[in-house]
């Protein structure tokens, strides 16, 4: 068609449309009648099914996995083996360190036992005593041979001068000398004897001093050998405590959500092996745009639906309403401030889904919609009855005696479907359901009743 007839067209049926206009001809419009009744404003959106809590089994430290068998949607008990490393590696290590930690005891025991220490300091002690003695003996004999060689040297000296004016015989003088260098040579050897049973006296004392610094090094051997006994013990308990990680047991009654890994492998520590769940502690997850969620509560009810649920409705209520918000980008791009909140089920939907043999899990699709008002026993009207006007005056257009009447309202809670009116309309006033641009008050109408929209 070409942009002239196209042209001649609209000049066609505008024409026709205001001749049909200024004919008076009745123009045929849908009407609803105001009522009273109950409005909720909510907000509603897509959300998935989550839990609270989520339990992760991960890898205690780098090794190997052997199979693991329990599988998804497999039910567990508290305590349960669900995963298991090969612990051969670690049990040579067990080994080891537990002979080392005993060998530290022994060596402890062996530094500890000073029997033959004191046995040795007891025996010094009786040998000391009687040392003193002997020396104390030698002592008063090297006194004596003292006095017997000054004696003999002065008889000597006597005898000399007598030998000079020959008073004495010669012989006589020759005994004085011989016995003066015997005593003199008795005395010596008593002097040589005191020192060295001096000697012998400093020495067993050194050998007591010795003995004692021996215990004090043994002492402080103990001490050292303790602190490692102590890091050899930490050591194995840290063996131990790997060792019965190495066997990972289920933390709750649940369900396997996840398994990561089926067959054996090596793995790293903190790998994630696999998740475990309660299923009828399923709750919501929802992000709501953030200029909405200033009108949501804790406890505003919600109602939830959505295939996953069936056709029923479920009821829940607000259980909780994050404090910070997040940036998200919509399917059509635009980037969006949104708030997560989460919602619990009223009643156990889990296992009343459970006997109606229908499967619901985490990260489930539903719709909710969360009620941030309620209104009960006020006038309502359809939403699609109002409208604004250019200056932004809500409006709506009434039928009376087959007349349009243009009137301005005040609503008050709304929704997608129908508004609370506070005035303007009362209960039983006709309404034209979305009237046309080009209506104008007073004009002729021919209504059709709609009773449900």
């Amino acid at each position: 068609m070409s942009r002239k007839s196209i042209i001649i067209t609209v000049i066609l049926f505008c024409g026709l449309g205001a001749a049909y206009f200024l004919s008076g001809t009745p123009l045929p419009v849908d009407v609803t009648v105001a009522e009273t009744g109950e409005v909720k404003a909510f907000v509603e959106e897509r959300a998935k099914t989550t839990l609270p809590r989520i339990y992760r089994i991960a890898m205690p430290l780098n090794g190997r996995i052997l199979p693991i068998t329990v599988k998804e949607d497999q039910k567990v008990t508290k305590g349960q083996i669900v995963a298991q490393m090969d612990t051969s590696d670690l049990d040579a290590e067990v080994a080891k360190a537990k002979y080392r930690v005993e060998q530290f005891a022994k060596k402890i025991i062996e530094q500890a036992d000073n029997r033959l220490e004191d046995n040795s300091l007891d025996q010094f002690d009786e040998f000391l005593k009687s040392m003193d003695l002997t020396v104390e003996a030698a002592s008063k004999q090297q006194e004596a041979s003292k006095a017997k060689w000054e004696f003999a040297r002065s008889e000597f000296d006597r005898k000399y001068q007598l030998s000079k004016r020959n008073a004495i015989s010669e012989s006589e003088l020759n005994e004085a000398d011989l016995f003066k260098k015997q005593s003199e040579i008795d005395y010596q050897k008593d002097i040589l004897t005191w020192r060295s049973l001096q000697a012998v006296q400093s020495a067993m004392q050194i050998g007591k001093i010795s003995i004692l610094k021996y215990k004090e090094k043994k002492v402080l051997s103990e001490a050292v050998l303790k602190e490692e006994q102590k890091e050899a013990i930490s050591q194995f308990d840290q063996l131990q405590r790997d060792r019965q990680r190495a066997i990972m047991h289920s933390p709750i009654d649940g369900t396997i959500l996840t398994r990561n890994f089926e067959n054996e492998r090596t793995l790293p520590a903190g790998e994630i092996l696999l998740e475990i769940g309660q299923l009828e502690d399923l709750e919501v997850d929802v992000d709501v745009l953030s200029q909405y969620v200033g009108n949501i509560r804790i406890g505003s009810p919600v109602d939830i639906e959505g295939p996953a649920i069936g056709n029923q409705i479920v009821k829940g209520k607000v259980k909780r309403i994050y404090p910070k918000g997040f940036t998200k980008i919509s399917s059509l791009g635009v980037e969006q401030q949104r708030v997560k909140v989460i919602i619990s089920f009223e009643n156990n939907i889990w296992k009343e889904l459970q006997k109606q043999k229908r499967n619901l899990g985490t990260d489930f699709r539903v719709r909710v919609k969360i009620y941030t008002e309620i209104k009960e026993n006020v006038v309502k009207v359809p939403r699609s009855t109002l409208f604004r006007n250019g200056s932004g005056q809500w409006q709506a257009f009434l039928v009376r005696n087959h007349k349009t009447v243009l009137v301005d309202v005040a609503p008050g809670v709304m929704n997608d479907f129908e508004a609370e009116i506070l005035t303007g309309i009362q209960a039983g006033d006709r309404l034209i359901v979305a009237p046309s641009m080009n209506l104008t008050p007073g004009q002729s109408v021919e209504v059709h009743l709609i009773k449900n929209l």
